[in-house]
């Protein structure tokens, strides 16, 4: 890595971390918190999207699906865990499951699966429905990423079969497409198994609050509303074009979706919790030389790493990595892409690349690119992060809690001669780089961690929408 600055800040913002420090010690509280949360909020209030005939346009796909959300612990049964926790990449028994469930239980890792076995799944669902506090919604990452987008100010577009009532979560103002007029559509379902920190499931115990989905789609598989959405597209004319819940089947469509858009309209690609080789080695060919953007957590991120770097899949991650990894495994993965751009022709370029992690926010984007405002788009993916897992509009300094320390290294690679110090003035620390000739940004903002989980499932989606959203320029 070449271009790292070495940023150690001012001997009055070495005594204010300090001051902290002492306070924090003394359990007075963390004093970081209030100057952060007044600093986040004035860059975000800073910086609103257009409205009007400036009102930016957004098209999403592809899918859509119920959502039920159910304690984990109370829908599976620990005593039913025989022997160690284990992989695997499709779900065929309940074995399978409980023993799949514990494996990232224990990690408080996020995680999706395939539950093969139609009557298995059929019967969980059953039983969930009949749990104290079970909830439907509304699921998949394009509607939630639409929902978010609308919330901001903009007009979006969403590619998605779903049934009348699924619609009925969505606002009015959304425009769908997918399904045939009189087509009746029978929703999939995908089931939210949330716990929170310190939970237990038999003798382990959740790190964090975290999520494990298991479904058993039929439709999403398809991308049965890719037709439709193509159709709809011109006439739309979007500024910004998301793409997700991808399967391997269709993906030669998807990519001649992207390369039919005018090279002003930016495409970004949300990752999944993507475990089947098959499938994301496809992506790597298909999708990720001709988007402009990706967005993804710590678990994805790596995953995506250890694929272009290994040719492997990583099946759970740091529920908490270091900022220095995460920053290694973002420049590698940018170069890496960059290389695919130039192996497969790509008139597009990678020119930005967003993490989200329990603890911060990490945008990188290419200088004099398209992206703009990167510094208050990472603070708006900070505050959307606390709002949207704390399910509530303001951010509760009594409800948070930094895990960030009061400094972190940008990278692994050289002996810590690079640090940042995180100053509660100025909570979003940004520095220019150069990564193989281009000239990068990169933001690094903590996140207010919301203490008193409401939803977990969705959390990325949101937070990704949020960063997009500054964004665009308008």
């Amino acid at each position: 890595m070449a271009g790292t600055p070495i940023k150690l800040g001012s001997v009055l913002s070495f005594c204010i971390v300090l001051y902290a420090v002492y306070y924090r010690k003394n359990d007075i509280g963390d004093v970081r918190l209030y100057p952060m949360r007044e600093q986040l909020l004035i860059l975000e209030s800073q910086n609103q999207v257009g409205s009007g005939n400036f009102q930016p346009k957004v098209a999403l796909g592809y899918g859509a699906c119920h959502d039920i959300f159910v304690n984990a612990t109370l829908l599976l049964n620990h005593r039913d865990l025989k022997g160690e926790p284990e992989h695997f990449s499709e779900i065929k028994s309940k074995e399978e499951l409980v023993k799949s469930f514990a494996y990232f239980f224990k990690h408080g890792a996020a995680a999706e699966r395939f539950v093969s076995n139609s009557k298995l799944y059929d019967d969980i669902v059953e039983r969930a429905l009949k749990l104290e506090g079970s909830r439907w919604s509304i699921g998949g990452n394009a509607p939630l990423m639409a929902k978010r987008f609308y919330m901001e100010g903009w007009k979006v577009l969403l590619a998605g079969k779903m049934s009348s009532k699924l619609k009925s979560y969505i606002p009015k103002e959304i425009k769908i497409v997918g399904a045939d007029a009189n087509e009746k559509v029978k929703d999939d379902i995908h089931m939210i198994l949330e716990y929170k920190a310190d939970e237990t499931f038999g003798g382990l115990k959740a790190s964090r609050a975290n999520r494990y989905i298991i479904h058993n789609d039929l439709n999403n598989p398809l991308l049965s509303s890719l037709e439709r959405f193509d159709e709809h597209l011109p006439q739309f004319n979007p500024d910004l074009l998301v793409i997700s819940d991808l399967r391997a089947d269709r993906l030669k469509l998807v990519k001649k979706q992207i390369l039919s858009q005018p090279l002003e309209t930016l495409v970004h690609f949300e990752m999944a919790s993507y475990v089947d080789l098959e499938l994301l080695l496809h992506l790597e060919s298909k999708v990720l030389p001709y988007v402009d953007s990706v967005g993804m957590n710590e678990q994805e991120l790596t995953n995506l790493h250890n694929l272009l770097l290994y040719g492997n899949v990583s099946y759970v991650a740091d529920s908490n990595p270091r900022v220095a990894t995460a920053l290694d495994q973002m420049r590698k993965t940018f170069q890496m892409i960059r290389l695919k751009n130039k192996e497969h022709n790509s008139n597009r370029k990678v020119t930005r690349i967003h993490v989200h992690t329990l603890a911060y926010q990490a945008i990188l984007t290419v200088k004099d690119s398209n992206w703009k405002r990167t510094a208050a788009a990472t603070a708006k993916a900070s505050l959307t992060a606390h709002r949207y897992v704390c399910n509530a509009p303001t951010i509760s300094l009594e409800k948070s809690k930094l895990l960030l320390d009061d400094s972190f290294a940008t990278t692994t690679e050289n002996d810590n001669n690079s640090r940042v110090f995180l100053e509660p003035t100025k909570p979003v620390a940004c520095w220019d780089e150069t990564l193989d000739g281009d000239k990068v940004e990169i933001c690094v903002a903590p996140v207010l961690i919301c203490t008193e989980a409401q939803l977990t499932a969705g959390a990325g989606d949101n937070i990704s929408a949020a960063g997009l959203v500054l964004q665009i320029q308008k």
